[in-house]
């Protein structure tokens, strides 16, 4: 099947029941997953698509369409794994765009940012610059170098911390109108707040969910505190949040809605997924049901729909994690014997 036509609009279309959309395009998209594709992606995708009009099997069809392409012109070095490719593929099809067009840009833009003197970084590089292409347009040196400023300031702060696989985070950062050294203080203060304030632990979890955090503009003592009020009244219904859950509190809390009824909206989301997905674990539905949840409460909100999308790059961020820690502790093991 042909790819989505650049001259459409892609459009949006909040649907009345996400759940129930959600699982339309999952059961579509699942129809055509491969035996190395995990089915964290394939719900990642479907979560991408929730508000993309059309035919959810004509979406799946175009999506697979669109992640061959990317397979073809990528190839096996780019660290781009099938997995990855779908929910890029699906990113592309919400925004209107043709894949090939997206990995020439791709090239032109790696070539900005070796003349910028950054390091390679795989797949990271990649969603960094889906992320730049989503919230510029058009990618210019001017932007590249910003991107640099920003991560070295990040760096400033947190060297041990900061590493290419916060080149998405930093590419989302962009946008923001202060100068890249009152973003690089602004996002270690949100960062401190959150240590000291609620004793949350230090490390790249934090650090990405402070970066998110930063994303709303509100000063660093409010943010923390709405996202310590998050945290509180998840654990009062008896959630489980650790640092694998700070990036969904950190999108969560972009809402100014009570934490109460954020937090009943997720649940009767992640009740209905377990129902309907019965393998389901406990913190994969609060995952997916706050990423449904967001939709659901922001609506046509542009704004923040854009945020969405990046959280959604950061999710690919935990499939890229998991493979590395699975080929490492398979070389490992090869090594060892």
């Amino acid at each position: 099947m042909p790819f989505r036509s650049t001259d459409e609009a892609p459009g949006i279309a909040v649907p009345t029941d996400p759940l129930a959309r959600f699982d339309e395009l999952l059961k579509a998209l699942d129809g055509g997953r491969g035996w190395m594709q995990d089915k964290v992606a394939v719900r990642l995708a479907a979560i991408t698509l929730l508000v993309t009009p059309g035919d959810a099997n004509r979406l799946a069809a175009v999506a697979r369409s669109a992640s061959a392409v990317l397979a073809e012109r990528l190839g096996w070095f780019s660290g781009v794994d099938e997995s990855v490719r779908l929910v890029i593929a699906a990113q592309l099809i919400k925004s209107g765009e043709h894949p090939d067009a997206f990995v020439d840009e791709l090239a032109r833009v790696r070539e900005l940012l070796r003349a910028e003197g950054l390091r390679r970084a795989g797949v990271h590089e990649v969603l960094a610059v889906l992320v730049l292409r989503r919230l510029v347009g058009e990618i210019e040196a001017s932007h590249v170098a910003r991107f640099h400023q920003i991560y070295e300031a990040m760096k400033s702060h947190h060297w041990w911390l900061t590493g290419p696989e916060d080149y998405p985070a930093c590419a989302m950062l962009v946008g923001r109108p202060e100068e890249p050294a009152a973003i690089g203080d602004g996002t270690d203060a949100i960062y401190r707040a959150l240590h000291e304030r609620a004793g949350l632990w230090r490390g790249d979890p934090l650090q990405t969910a402070a970066n998110i955090l930063f994303l709303s503009g509100v000063e660093a003592p409010l943010i923390a505190e709405r996202f310590i009020n998050l945290i509180e009244a998840f654990r009062a219904i008896g959630a489980k949040i650790g640092a694998s859950e700070y990036d969904e509190i950190a999108v969560l809390s972009f809402l100014a809605q009570p934490p109460a009824a954020i937090v009943a909206s997720v649940r009767e989301l992640q009740v209905g997924l377990r129902e309907r997905l019965r393998w389901l674990g406990e913190r994969d539905a609060l995952s997916l049901g706050a990423g449904l949840a967001f939709v659901r409460l922001v609506g046509n909100d542009g704004t923040l729909g854009t945020l969405a999308d990046a959280k959604l790059l950061l999710d690919m961020q935990t499939i890229v994690t998991a493979r590395q820690a699975a080929s490492a502790a398979t070389t490992a093991a090869i090594v060892s014997t």
